[in-house]
């Protein structure tokens, strides 16, 4: 006050301070972050299998008592092609466990301390090793519960491949709270799902596709349809775009939507869209709408 004369532009000017720090303020509290403190280095790990197997992890640990994900990638594929996620589910503050599963990446070394591949596993039978990867998982979850973090904070992730191995073993671990399926099929390489979904119980799920490729988008309406019949449809939640087809075909807004679910998996239905179960019968063709080409999951190793 000059006079008796209100300085209006100076008592505007701290108004509207006031204004923007309210508003970065409001902003601050709605993005997840972690502080200088608890700032978290990712470390290389080995998983040794019940039946011999030694895998290879990348292990992040969660800030305090927050859920990790046990991120499984798909046939063909190693631990990497969740890179593009590492960064999100760190600035949520949760944790990772992201395994090499036998024969893929850095995880050759046999039980009798040999080293091979995917390349020299059958893709038939319901032992091979595909399905055996179930003990990749359940390794990898004895993994966490001796570093503190119990099978109730364990989130299953699985891309493809490792979509199918991520119901089944939730089916089979009713500990497990939560599943996030991407590009799940009803049979990659000799590893199901119908009778998974069957026995999955009333959990949430979450499913992801691209209605772009044909074959498996009717797959996924079987699926889709199975899951709501056995989980009950308030549990079944679906993300279906165009191109869905991995892990690593997700942007980083869908990475960030499936974290979000999983934070609060009682959300409605994550895209609204009118799904029936078909009752055609699944074609094996590849040919696809838009002369798109079909991603096979029944794959020949190379």
């Amino acid at each position: 006050m000059r006079g008796g004369i209100v300085n209006k532009g100076a008592k505007s000017y701290k108004h509207m301070k006031k204004i923007l720090f309210f508003t970065l303020y409001t902003a601050s509290l709605l993005i997840p972050s972690v502080s200088f403190a608890e700032r978290r280095v990712p470390e290389d790990v080995k998983i040794i299998t019940e039946d011999g197997w030694q895998l290879n992890a990348k292990w992040m640990k969660p800030v305090r008592e927050n859920n990790v994900f046990l991120l499984i990638h798909s046939q063909k594929k190693d631990l990497m092609e969740w890179k593009t996620w590492f960064p999100e589910i760190e600035r949520y503050g949760y944790g990772y466990l992201a395994v090499d599963l036998r024969g893929h990446g850095l995880s050759t070394l046999t039980p009798d301390g040999s080293t091979t591949s995917y390349r020299s596993f059958s893709i038939e039978g319901f032992d091979n090793e595909y399905n055996k990867m179930i003990r990749d998982i359940d390794g990898a979850l004895i993994w966490l519960s001796s570093n503190t973090v119990s099978e109730n904070r364990v989130v299953l992730v699985g891309s493809r491949l490792g979509a199918n191995l991520a119901i089944k073993a939730a089916a089979i671990n009713s500990n497990i709270p939560m599943t996030v399926a991407i590009y799940p099929s009803l049979n990659i390489n000799s590893v199901l799902t119908v009778n998974p979904l069957r026995a999955y119980g009333k959990r949430p799920i979450l499913m992801l596709v691209g209605y772009k490729y044909e074959r498996k988008y009717t797959e996924f309406q079987i699926l889709n349809g199975t899951a709501r019949s056995a989980a009950g449809k308030e549990n079944v939640f679906s993300i279906v775009e165009a191109d869905i087809k991995n892990a690593s075909s997700l942007n980083k807004n869908a990475i960030r939507k499936v974290i979000e679910w999983t934070r609060n998996p009682s959300l409605p239905e994550t895209v609204n869209y009118d799904l029936s179960l078909s009752t055609a019968p699944v074609s094996l063709s590849t040919e696809t709408a838009d002369g798109a080409e079909d991603v096979p999951d029944y794959e020949e190793n190379d």
